[in-house]
């Protein structure tokens, strides 16, 4: 990249590009970009030199070196198709984080759920440890300035996107493989097989010398990693783990946990404010990833009590919400599976109180991908609250609408409610609003706007 001096990159908004961009500017690249809309992600990297243009223009290409697009992006873009007119050359989002990571030892993160967690818990024991680990992360932690960051430290972690097949760009010398769900088929042909295969394929690029770090709980991590011509340290409850789960125990204030280290016979106690049993596993794959890496016992313990919750990954948002004694939480979660491990969650740590889902679904594809799923556990919650799909650019698929989804649910649920938009959602929990309820926002659409009213 020695002759490429300035870049430009198409949806330098998202979480995946901003993070790309920033560690670009701080290798002294020239960057601009193009988004739709003004955010504090875009006023951040204005404000660390970048050039961003609030719409998509041919022009905004002129004179660029190379152009980088996220998975969002078509090739019908005005300023794609200007930059291939131009000859200037396009590559993914995935090409370029795969040329970052060839300067630094390399942790490729991934997985259908918990990669954001993972990353950030991962940064933060190697920032804690005076390690000052590259880091580039698709969740905002409070903790951090950024989510990214280009250290002096010898260590790179980033997240492998699954979503479209572009984390098989990667090459990273370590990898965590956190578990392996019914996600992204659109992208795999609708076949789970060929999904898995492509985790297996992304495994087959770590080296001989590295290291997989696998989900030994799941049955579809272990059915990838089978005979793998690679080392792996298996994580999780159960008893043919590596490094198993041991002890576990939660409480309004946070899990309490032993990871047991088999080879070495030793077992290890840990403290965070993280709940649920999804996060202790993403803190299992951390810690054995940091204990691969030589940090001690106490450092990686002291780090883990000191992790401050990522934004919108089971985050306490208020315990007063329309002052009275209600506790809100917002999630990211938006697949099934994510979905019933909040509630599960939430049933576990406050047994006694009444519970209230608001749930926005996230793309048409995966609603008619999942239209069962979503049924069957929606129709479970007492006390629901449905927001119209949240599109991410796609258009409505036939039978697959809000309006369907909300169908079927009453079928076994009359009582829940669609709305339309944060305001009427707003109001409609207001009229929930007694003592000793939690309220559950859960989505990956614009649902954090709705928790932040409670939050402001």
């Amino acid at each position: 990249m020695n002759d490429i001096k300035k870049i430009h990159l198409i949806g330098i908004g998202g979480a995946g590009m901003s993070g790309i961009a920033e560690i670009l500017i701080n290798l002294d690249y020239e960057i601009s970009g193009s988004d739709l809309v003004h955010t504090p992600i875009t006023k951040r990297l204005e404000s660390l030199g970048a050039k961003i243009f609030y719409a998509h223009d041919a022009s905004n290409v002129a004179e660029k070196d190379l152009v980088v697009i996220s998975s969002a992006i078509s090739q019908e873009n005005l300023e794609v198709s200007e930059a291939e007119k131009l000859k200037i050359p396009v590559i993914k989002r995935a090409e370029m984080l795969a040329n970052l990571m060839m300067l630094k030892e390399s942790v490729a993160i991934a997985g259908s759920h918990g990669k954001t967690t993972i990353t950030c818990i991962l940064a933060h024991i190697f920032s804690s440890n005076e390690l000052d680990p590259t880091y580039i992360i698709g969740g905002k932690v409070e903790s951090f300035a950024s989510n990214a960051k280009l250290g002096k430290g010898k260590h790179i972690f980033t997240e492998a996107d699954e979503s479209d097949g572009s984390f098989l760009l990667l090459r990273p010398h370590k990898a965590v493989i956190a578990n392996i769900d019914n996600d992204h088929l659109e992208a795999y042909d609708n076949s789970f097989e060929k999904l898995k295969q492509s985790f297996k394929d992304f495994c087959l690029r770590t080296p001989f010398q590295g290291r997989i770090f696998a989900n030994g709980d799941s049955s579809e991590v272990l059915e990838v990693i089978e005979n793998l011509p690679r080392n792996v340290s298996l994580f999780g409850f159960s008893e043919n783990n590596n490094f198993q789960i041991l002890n576990f125990t939660q409480d309004k204030d946070g899990s309490n946990f032993v990871l047991f280290d088999k080879e070495n016979n030793n077992k290890m106690s840990f403290k965070t404010n993280m709940l649920g049993k999804h996060n202790i596993l993403n803190a299992a794959a951390a810690i054995t990833v940091a204990i691969d890496e030589g940090i001690s016992y106490e450092g990686i313990k002291q780090a883990l009590e000191k992790f401050i919750v990522i934004e919108r990954r089971f985050q306490v948002i208020s315990e007063k919400v329309f002052e009275k004694d209600i506790i809100l939480i917002d999630d990211y979660g938006h697949h099934p599976e994510e979905l019933s491990v909040s509630i599960n969650t939430v049933k576990e740590v406050w047994p006694n109180r009444k519970l209230l889902v608001v749930f926005q679904p996230h793309r048409y594809s995966r609603t008619k991908a999942l239209f069962e799923d979503f049924v069957r556990l929606l129709s479970s919650c007492e006390n629901l609250i449905l927001l119209e799909i949240y599109p991410a650019s796609e258009k409505p698929i036939p039978n697959y609408e809000s309006d369907d989804l909300i169908r079927e649910i009453h079928k076994l649920n009359p009582s829940a409610k669609l709305v339309r938009g944060i305001e009427e959602a707003y109001d409609a929990m207001k009229e929930i609003a007694e003592d000793n309820f939690i309220f559950l926002t859960q989505g990956a659409g614009n649902t954090s706007l709705l928790a932040k009213k409670f939050k402001n």
